[in-house]
């Protein structure tokens, strides 16, 4: 069977049905259930970004976009997993061979989490590094075989190098006590004197600048773009999908309210209406920002050009922005959804956290990409 961007998303909305029955079981366990894990498996979802020279599909990141978009749609947290670890399946496009064949060779899954910012050390030794720290935020972690964990230098504190880790040799840590996206399992891992070799490894700034010797090895220009614009839009993708699926519950539920003094429907207050309105198009703008950076991405893919600053700065900003009006849409239907969406049942209580939580992560950061964006175009960066 081809598979192709069309088979692609006719899997994601056939498993839908199952993660969105599992959804709230997965928010009460703080981590996906079994079922949940094993539709996204089994659907073939972290294929999509992998190399195809190890048993993956080595599609466009528009592919794995709209997957995550879908799945959030009908589950924040596993369309959030998918794309934690499918960026993550997407990193090893440039690592060595050698790592990519230890983790995905003879057609195993080697699901990966992790956590790309720096937040531990490695030390250098001789044949690779002694990795020694925390990192918070590895979603997925209780599902994973491996994962990726980004090392600053012991001297400097600076971004140094990238390692691969069985989780075998990693200690989780249950903090994922949160207000939103709950069911990600978003745990820290704890590194203990951890040897790593130096074939599971790649320097963070090679692999931020998309510029790794190994990127160039595979049938496509997949892995010659930014890791940190790639992991940005991402983000961006799954938090669309969850303010598409406030914006369905709200308009269900605005169709059936009534104002409780008068009998009134909601749906022919002009207000409310307004409001509907305004998310609507929010919501369909983000969708295009995002869409527009990936049909960059799928030109540079095309012609094989260098992803250079611009482009990273332009995709960081509109990832960013696209999340921020998201937020602002879902904020809004939150507060005209009446006092019944407090309750911890209500979708649209349930969207609202978990917009404001995905909203949160560091790579959508709304002042520091304005910023960026900004002094590009003063001509001050």
């Amino acid at each position: 069977m081809q598979i192709d961007h069309d088979e692609i998303m006719r899997r994601a909305a056939a498993i839908s049905p199952t993660l969105s029955a599992h959804a709230r079981e997965c928010d009460v366990a703080r981590k996906l259930t079994a079922e949940s894990m094993a539709a996204v498996v089994d659907a073939g979802m972290f294929r999509i970004p992998q190399p195809r020279r190890v048993g993956g599909y080595e599609l466009s990141l528009r592919t794995l976009a709209d997957a995550v978009t879908s799945l959030s749609e009908a589950c924040p947290s596993s369309g959030w997993v998918l794309m934690v670890m499918g960026a993550h399946h997407w990193c090893m496009g440039s690592f060595p061979e050698a790592a990519q064949d230890e983790v995905f060779g003879d057609g195993r899954d080697g699901l990966i989490a992790g956590t790309l910012s720096s937040q531990g050390i490695a030390n250098p030794v001789e044949g690779g590094f002694r990795v020694e720290g925390r990192w918070q935020f590895c979603s997925g972690v209780d599902h994973a075989d491996w994962v990726i964990l980004g090392c600053a230098n012991p001297s400097t504190r600076r971004a140094s190098v990238h390692v691969v880790v069985p989780r075998g040799d990693l200690e989780v840590d249950d903090t994922w006590h949160v207000m939103g996206l709950q069911g990600t399992g978003s745990k820290d891992v704890l590194a203990h004197n951890v040897f790593v070799p130096s074939n599971r490894t790649i320097d963070t700034r090679i692999l931020f600048r998309g510029a790794s010797p190994h990127a160039a090895n595979h049938a496509t220009n997949l892995y010659r773009l930014s890791a940190e614009a790639m992991l940005s839009v991402s983000v961006a993708t799954a938090v669309l999908g969850s303010a598409k699926f406030a914006l369905r519950h709200f308009i269900e539920r605005t169709k059936e309210r009534r104002v409780i003094l008068t009998g009134a429907r909601k749906a022919e207050h002009g207000p409310t209406q307004v409001r509907l309105a305004e998310a609507a198009a929010e919501i369909r703008s983000a969708d295009l920002l995002i869409h527009d950076i990936l049909s960059e991405f799928d030109g540079l893919m095309a012609s094989g050009a260098t992803f250079d600053n611009d482009h990273r700065v332009r995709a960081k900003w509109q990832a960013a922005y696209s999340a921020e009006l998201c937020r602002r849409a879902v904020a809004r239907m939150f507060s005209g959804s009446g006092a019944h969406a407090v309750y911890t049942p209500s979708a649209l209580q349930a969207a609202f956290r978990n917009v404001n939580v995905g909203a949160q992560h560091a790579s959508i950061d709304f002042d520091n990409s304005a910023e960026l964006d900004a002094r590009a175009r003063l001509g001050l960066s």
